[in-house]
């Protein structure tokens, strides 16, 4: 038999007080997790840095104290406009960076070590001097040098800063009009100003950086030389033994110079080669080159067979036959004019197709010939990948611009 005990409500209200004490006592026992509770103590104070000055800025850099209550490190220091700027970076890091600076002039800066419950540190005050900014080094490089319809736009970056170039011409009416942004980020790197007779005429350029600094605006006269496209009916296949030209359903390279960019050239995918893979032109004239025009197959767009990084040689003249076993080797390079080693840019950079992309590709992708080169005939290109690293080329059309006057 089973005894059944009920106990009194008196009973009951001491066990489930004695049960909470016991609850309460162990709790109190146990570590606390998370941020640590708030307090007003602030950490110790950096006692000392090292500053290294870069082009706009500085790095200053320093050492931790030893101590638990850390959150960041926070820099105030002055900007050019006379506002406080504030810059913060992690305690995992022993350096802070300041930059966006336009001058060369004295900057007083203040560190401060930050704590969980935000407080500061006493001031760590020092100076430095920044370097020029870039933009203003790399605007000191920048040529303007009369090219074919236009003129060409030189630079040095040595930083490799992000910075925009601003082009502006004078239209035939005498007055000032922008052609456009353009931005860089490459050690040296062209422009081209194009569309303009051989009147001179004023061109310049203007730089900005992303923290808006710009500089004033460069401007130099000049006279574009004569250009024009060259006669695409002149164009003959100017196969050189080791070429692919190989005509994929009836799809042969003539196809390229035919005016069309909805009928393409497309070699055979089985026809034994590998990149990197040469095909030759013959112009048909001897010509001074300043550029090409060159059409993907757009129902491929940016994928498949289409090239992506290319050479284009250029030689006025054949020192072996078509069929020699000489240009199956790379002493023809000797001999030859490399007149440019291109990629084809996306301009997305991304994995998908935007309509920026689908708008480059069908306005066509312009290639600079390297200037000064001299008179050319024939064009020999070295396509080293394409755009699915496949073994086959296709692509639609080539347009090919210069001066065929020239005796």
């Amino acid at each position: 038999m089973y005894s059944i005990h009920f106990w009194s409500r008196s009973v009951l209200s001491k066990i489930t007080a004695c049960a909470l004490l016991a609850v309460l006592t162990t709790a109190c026992k146990r570590e606390e997790v998370g941020q640590p509770r708030t307090d007003s103590q602030p950490p110790s104070a950096i006692t000392s840095t090292k500053v290294t000055a870069t082009p706009g800025g500085a790095v200053i850099s320093y050492s931790l104290p030893n101590e638990t209550d850390i959150s960041y490190v926070l820099c105030e220091y002055t900007g050019d406009d006379g506002e406080k700027k504030v810059t913060r970076s992690s305690v995992y890091q022993n350096s802070i960076k300041v930059e966006g600076l336009g001058k060369v002039a004295p900057v007083d800066y203040s560190l401060y070590l930050v704590d969980h419950s935000e407080n500061r540190s006493q001031p760590f005050s020092g100076s430095f001097v920044p370097l020029e900014p870039a933009l203003q080094t790399v605007f000191r490089t920048v040529k303007i040098t009369p090219d074919f319809s236009g003129v060409l736009v030189n630079w040095t970056n040595e930083t490799q800063e992000l910075l925009g170039f601003f082009l502006y011409a004078v239209n035939d009416q005498g007055k000032w009009e922008e052609q456009g942004l353009s931005f860089s980020s490459r050690d040296e790197d062209v422009r081209a100003l194009r569309g303009y007779d051989t009147t001179r005429r004023q061109f310049g350029v203007r730089i900005l950086d992303r923290f808006g600094h710009t500089t004033d605006t460069l401007v130099e006269a000049a006279s574009p030389l004569f250009e024009k496209q060259l006669d695409k009916k002149k164009f003959t296949d100017g196969y050189l033994a080791g070429d692919n030209n190989t005509s994929h359903n009836t799809r042969p390279l003539s196809n390229v110079w035919d005016g069309s960019t909805s009928v393409i050239w497309h070699t055979v995918p089985t026809a034994g080669f590998v990149m990197p893979e040469t095909f030759t032109i013959d112009l048909g004239v001897s010509a001074l080159l300043s550029r090409m025009v060159l059409w993907n197959r757009l129902d491929y767009s940016y994928s498949q067979h289409n090239p992506r990084f290319f050479e284009v040689w250029g030689s006025n003249t054949l020192s072996h036959g078509h069929t020699d076993k000489y240009w199956e080797t790379d002493d023809w390079k000797n001999e030859w004019t490399l007149l440019g080693d291109f990629e084809e840019v996306k301009p997305s950079g991304g994995p998908g197709i935007t309509n920026e992309d689908k708008a480059a590709e069908a306005a066509g992708f312009e290639f600079l010939f390297k200037p000064g080169a001299g008179k050319m005939r024939y064009l020999r290109f070295v396509i080293k990948e394409t755009w699915q690293k496949t073994a086959a080329i296709h692509f639609a059309e080539l347009s090919i611009f210069g001066d065929d006057s020239v005796h």
